[in-house]
């Protein structure tokens, strides 16, 4: 078994994250708080499932990325948001660990790979 496969989503995110800022993008994830019952959620207001994360960088575009595990599954309205998103013209991409070199490609500004 690879360190990939073991590799949790948080850790995953933290990476994808610094590589995006290194590259330039700006970044927004939500992220989730405790409540005064020491229950943890992430507060929005809208449709659950939205992508993970949300880059915008002046001349390589808007990316919506929702990242998972090497085996994790993406929930329906997680494949929901992401097919309206992009039938609505935007660019949309899930990544894994194992997407590394298709991930800093697309962060340099190659869109060949993408969705």
């Amino acid at each position: 078994m690879k360190a990939d496969d073991i590799m949790p989503e948080r850790i995953w995110l933290s990476e994808v994250v610094a590589l995006a800022k290194a590259y330039g993008w700006l970044v927004y994830h939500a992220l989730p708080a405790q409540n005064a019952r020491g229950r943890w959620a992430t507060h929005q207001m809208g449709d659950v499932g939205f992508p993970d994360l949300m880059l915008a960088h002046e001349s390589h575009g808007t990316l919506f990325v929702e990242l998972k595990t090497n085996n994790g599954r993406l929930t329906e309205a997680q494949h929901q948001w992401l097919d309206v998103l992009h039938t609505a013209g935007q660019e949309t991409d899930i990544w894994r660990p194992r997407d590394r070199a298709r991930m800093r490609l697309r962060l340099m500004g190659d869109r060949h790979g993408a969705r």
